[in-house]
C-alpha cells in the first residue's frame, strides 16, 4: 500500500477493483503520533487487514499504543498502555456511509486516523491510575501521598457525636 501525507493515509483504489474477497495486511510501527487534538500516541504498534467486499472494504485491526493520562487519584501524568482490536465495514462510495468515519472517499485515500481514534478513546479505563495501589491526594494540604505522608490529624468527629466522646473522657 502506498503511503500518502500521513502515516496512516492509504490509496486502496487499487483493492477496490479487486475481486470480493481479495485482502491486504499492513504492519505498524510508529514511534509518535497526533490523531487529533486531544489525542497523541507513543510505540502505536499493530496490523490492519483489509479485505474487499460487495460494499467496500472489511477493516480488521489490532493495535496496542501507549497514551499519556493523568491517574485520577494523585493527577499525575503516567503513560497508559492501550489495545484495541476492531473489525469495520467501510463504505464505498462514502455517501452510501451513515457515518463518515466508516466512509472511502471517491479519491480511494483511507484515512486511518478518525477510526484508530475513535477505537483507543473508547479504550481509555473510566478510571486511569498510575498504579492500583495509588494513595491519592491528601485530602487535607493536597500532598502527593506516594511520595511522602503527612502529619495531619486525621481524627476527625462528627459534631453530633462530640457529646458520646465526653462520655469516653
Amino acid at each position: 500500500m502506498s503511503q500518502n501525507k500521513s502515516q496512516l493515509v492509504f490509496n486502496v483504489g487499487y483493492l477496490l477493483h479487486e475481486a470480493r474477497g481479495c485482502s491486504r495486511l499492513c504492519e505498524f510501527s510508529i514511534e509518535t503520533i497526533r490523531l487529533s487534538e486531544d489525542l497523541t500516541l507513543q510505540d502505536l504498534e499493530g496490523s490492519l487487514e483489509l479485505t474487499k467486499t460487495a460494499d467496500g472494504l472489511l477493516a480488521q485491526g489490532l493495535f496496542q499504543a501507549v497514551s499519556d493520562l493523568p491517574c485520577t487519584r494523585c493527577l499525575e501524568m503516567f503513560q497508559q498502555p492501550l489495545q484495541i482490536d476492531f473489525a469495520e465495514l467501510l463504505v464505498y462510495p462514502a455517501n452510501q456511509s451513515e457515518d463518515p468515519v466508516l466512509g472511502i472517499p471517491e479519491s480511494a485515500l483511507l484515512d486511518l486516523r478518525p477510526l484508530l481514534r475513535e477505537s483507543f478513546i473508547v479504550s481509555f479505563p473510566m478510571q486511569p491510575l498510575c498504579k492500583p495501589d495509588c494513595k491519592g491526594l491528601c485530602p487535607i494540604c493536597g500532598n502527593n501521598l506516594n511520595d511522602s505522608l503527612c502529619d495531619h490529624n486525621t481524627e476527625t468527629i462528627d459534631p453530633r457525636m462530640e457529646v458520646l466522646k465526653q462520655l469516653l473522657d
